[in-house]
């Protein structure tokens, strides 16, 4: 690696979600490795999985870190890695490039303090919402009564959160299965009842965590999340430029109907032009009389710039 471990450890600290805690040992781990380590005929891994470990999470298609950490204990064995750990790295492919990085950076420490007002609007409805519950002897009563059945304290994590159980996209659960028999299990399924009742995704200590308007970035697309109390008006409530932006961040190309077919069409011509250019070259023609048996072939009118067959072969 050519920067050095106080280098790549600054470089973390600027990402979101605590990310110099999560895989600052994973970086302890490369720059400790023996120099001899750099000899090992997969070491060039690592050096691929180095670069994965500074791109925002939110990119991360499986979980590098834990990847990373894998390999790095392979490579100090003198161990080969199989088959499929290969394979999995050469799937990875490059990072996003830095621009995406960078957007998506942003995008990362807004989400982190759960602030969505750069792309979202209408704010007010869900500060209203959340001034209501709070003020609803209702809500606080029925949180009561679960207090009082449970020492909800056992089930918060180390910032006083309890949340309840995630639903996935197109609605996937897969720690759905109704248990009974312990108390942890008898309090998921309260908790996560309140939580629907209330429109929550938690409680921090006594005070609700209300459902918001979000926009998040995922390794395969972007979600928007509209909780079920929420009036849409989709033309005031998004950003939609500021989304768009952002998703496209990935290197989405145009897209439509029209632009579809013309895409079809070219790549159609292509696949037409590379046949008769290699037919061409079987039947001994050269120079200027391939390139015009070619373009007569394809039947362009005379005078057709042979730029249009030059970038058609090398499509």
């Amino acid at each position: 690696m050519n920067s050095s471990l106080q280098t790549d450890l600054e470089r973390l600290k600027k990402l979101a979600y605590h990310r110099d805690e999560w895989s600052g040992e994973l970086l302890r781990k490369i720059h400790r490795l023996p120099r001899k380590c750099q000899n090992h005929p997969d070491y060039s891994v690592l050096q691929a999985l180095h670069r994965w470990i500074f791109v925002p999470l939110t990119l991360w298609p499986v979980d590098i870190n834990g990847l990373g950490l894998h390999v790095v204990e392979k490579i100090r064995q003198g161990r080969r890695l199989d088959h499929s750990l290969v394979l999995l790295t050469d799937l990875l492919g490059n990072p996003p490039d830095h621009p995406v990085q960078d957007l998506v950076r942003q995008h990362e420490h807004q989400v982190q303090k759960g602030e969505y007002y750069s792309l979202l609007m209408a704010g007010h409805k869900y500060e209203f919402q959340e001034q209501d519950l709070l003020a609803n002897p209702e809500f606080i009563a029925e949180w009561k009564h679960i207090q009082s059945l449970a020492d909800v304290r056992k089930f918060q994590d180390r910032k006083k959160i309890i949340r309840r159980r995630m639903v996935q996209e197109r609605n996937f659960r897969p720690d759905f299965g109704f248990r009974w028999e312990k108390e942890a299990d008898r309090f998921q399924e309260l908790f996560d009842a309140f939580c629907h009742r209330w429109n929550l995704y938690g409680m921090k200590e006594d005070f609700p965590l209300l459902l918001r308007l979000t926009v998040n970035l995922t390794p395969y697309g972007t979600m928007i999340f509209i909780p079920a109390y929420w009036s849409l008006d989709y033309k005031r409530d998004f950003k939609w430029r500021t989304i768009a932006a952002l998703h496209r961040a990935r290197g989405v190309p145009r897209q439509g109907l029209k632009l579809g077919m013309n895409r079809l069409s070219r790549e159609e011509e292509a696949r037409k032009a590379k046949t008769l250019w290699e037919s061409a070259v079987k039947a001994g023609l050269k120079g200027d009389r391939k390139t015009n048996w070619v373009m007569g072939q394809m039947g362009w009118a005379a005078g057709t710039d042979e730029s249009k067959l030059k970038r058609l072969l090398k499509g």
